[in-house]
Formats: C-alpha cells, structure tokens, sequence
C-alpha cells in the first residue's frame, strides 16, 4: 500500500512541476537560440565551454544522462539536478543539437533522491515517466522509456507498472490543468493511410534500409567517442564545437538547438542534424538522442516518399527503426508511433523496430 501511494503522489507531483522543469527549460533554449539569431552557428564552443565548467563539480552531468539515471549505485544529489538541467540549457541553448528525454530521466530520478530516498528506484521511474509525459504527450511510451533505459536488453514488470500508473496520472493531472504537450506542438501529425499488403512489403524493404541507417549513426557515434576519449576537456570542447559550427554553416542553422524541421529540405536536415548531434552528445554537451533520432525518422519518410511509401507510413518506419537500432529501446520504439499517429500505424513500427534491433543485437560493439 505504501508503494501505491508514493506512485500516485509521484506522478500527481511530477504533473505539477513538469510544466516548470520542462516548460521553462524550453522556453529558455528558444529564447537563446532566437536572441543568438544567425550567429548561432559561433556558438556551440562557448555553450560546451560552459557545460564543461560546470562538469567540475559534477562530471556526470555530461552526455545523455542515461548511464547515471540507470546506475544505483550512483547517487545524484540536487546539486547535480540543478546543473544537469543548467548544463542542457546551455548546450542546447547556445546551438548543440539534442533532445530532452534523456537529461528528463537524469532529473527525475535527481528529485526522487532528493524527496524520498528510501525508495529512490520506485520513485526514480515515476518521477521520469511523470515528467516525459509532460514533454512528449503520450504516457505508454512514457512509462515504457523509463524502464527499457534501466537495463539493457530487459523490461521489469515490476518497474513497469508503477511507471504506466504515474505517467496515466500526469497525463490526467496536467490535462486538467489545461497545459498542452511540449513536443506534440513542434510535431504536426497527418492521418496515415491503410497498410495494405503493398505497403507492409515496402515496409520490409525500407526496414532495412532505414535499420541500416540507425547502425550507421550508432558506429558514428562509436568511433567519435572513442576519438574524444583520447582528448582532455579543453580539447574536446574546441574540437567538437568547431565541428558543430562548421556543420551549422555548411546545413544551415535549422539543426542547431532544439529546434523541429519536418520535410523542408529533409536531406539536409537528416544529414546535418545526424553530425550535429553525435558531435554535441559525444564530447562535452548535455542533451539526448531520442528527440533528434524522432525528428530525422520523420524527415526519412519525407525523403523517400518518392519510392512509391506514403511518406506517413515512412516517418513512422524511420521513427521505429531509428530508436530501435540506436537506443536499444524495441517496445518504446514501436508504442511511441501508435501514440503519434494511432493504431494504423502498428505493423509499420512493429516491422521497422524488429528489423533494426536485429541489427543491432547482430553489430553492436558494445
């Protein structure tokens, strides 16, 4: 009885205060990549510079946040709370490209610490699933990213069940509040066609091609971070903030901070926004992958519309397959695009993140 209630009081609290977390490290973000304008594209070294000053006091802030939200052992305090989310303002902020999920389950799991240590994991999983639902608008997925991010390779129904039931109650509580997704307003979703046998043979075809494309960004990922280790923090912040500005320039500056471009020069933006990315996240900057990995799934189905694929049915293979094959993460990988686009979207997911997580069980390297 004592979990239940702790559950419940973690996902009314966390519908509370996400509007506050989440909210206004959004709205600080777009204000500093809107004040920054078309310099934006000088800025990433000096925003890594500041995330890297601020890892001093806690080097665990850096990269995704995954590792430490996942690891028990660990102990996140409220002062590596409040710099996790000062070091994603300015990563993000000052032009990295990166998403929020990540450095969201790093701070949810900060506050339940610094409430209740006691049951730290059960509220650990509440407070992150509570706080994404806030910020993608759909609670399975929600629930489910919380868990699959705690292990690899495993889901607990035990850890399961208490996320499904806070991010369900902050869906509620913050509706009733009347505050609206973060993430479903950047992202305008149309009605997808009926699959029919045509379109699940194509998804097949696309399956692979786009699973092709996860691993690819993953060993991108893989040889970059193995280049930077080599690197003491100086370093790393100049090389990989040049890389980053060097990026913006040649793309455009659209790929830089949090911003969502959806089929306006898709090739450009998947290209860019790819690079951008793993530069940012794989050397001094504080953000994740899940919100860049989503957008350029979606640009994919714009891309390769021209092959006879609605180029609904494939955004939600490129999401699918993306997540799938990058993040290890198969059952959130094909729950987030039923949320998004409805149950018509199904079989495409379920086929794009098989595909890929075979992929990956098959090549990862680590």
């Amino acid at each position: 009885m004592r979990e239940v209630i702790l559950i419940i009081t973690a996902g009314v609290v966390s519908g509370i205060v996400s509007p506050f977390i989440e909210g206004s490290i959004v709205s600080l973000i777009h204000f500093m990549n809107d004040l920054l304008g078309d310099y934006i594209v000088f800025a990433p070294m000096l925003g890594f510079w500041i995330a890297g000053f601020l890892a001093r006091k806690s080097p665990m802030i850096l990269g995704t946040g995954v590792d430490a939200y996942a690891d028990y052992n660990k102990k996140i305090t409220p002062v590596d709370t409040i710099l996790k989310y000062l070091s994603t303002f300015v990563t993000l902020g000052f032009g990295g490209s990166g998403g929020l999920v990540s450095p969201t389950l790093f701070i949810g799991r900060g506050i339940a610490e610094s409430v209740y240590r006691k049951a730290e994991r059960i509220l650990s999983i509440a407070f992150a699933a509570g706080m994404l639902t806030y910020y993608l608008g759909t609670p399975l997925t929600a629930a489910l990213l919380s868990v699959e991010y705690l292990k690899e390779d495993e889901v607990s129904y035990e850890d399961l069940m208490p996320a499904i039931m806070a991010s369900t109650i902050s869906h509620f509580h913050y509706n009733v509040l009347g505050y609206d997704p973060i993430f479903l307003k950047a992202v305008h979703i149309s009605e997808i066609p009926p699959v029919g046998f045509k379109y699940i043979l194509l998804s097949f075809v696309f399956a692979v091609i786009f699973g092709g494309l996860g691993m690819a960004i993953y060993f991108l990922r893989w040889v970059y971070r193995k280049y930077t280790e080599k690197l003491n923090v100086y370093r790393r912040t100049v090389v990989s903030g040049l890389l980053v500005s060097l990026v913006g320039i040649i793309f455009g500056k659209n790929i830089l901070g949090l911003k969502v471009i959806l089929g306006q020069n898709p090739e450009r933006f998947v290209a860019g926004k790819v690079l951008a990315t793993v530069f940012t996240i794989e050397s001094v900057g504080s953000s994740g992958y899940f919100t860049p990995l989503t957008t350029i799934g979606i640009n994919l189905g714009y891309i390769f519309e021209r092959f006879g694929l609605p180029y609904q049915i494939g955004s939600v293979l490129g999401i699918s397959a993306m997540l799938s094959a990058m993040l290890n993460i198969p059952l959130a990988a094909v729950i987030f695009p039923v949320e998004l686009y409805g149950y018509k979207a199904l079989i495409p997911a379920a086929i794009g993140s098989s595909v890929s997580y075979m992929l990956y069980k098959k090549y990862r390297v680590e």
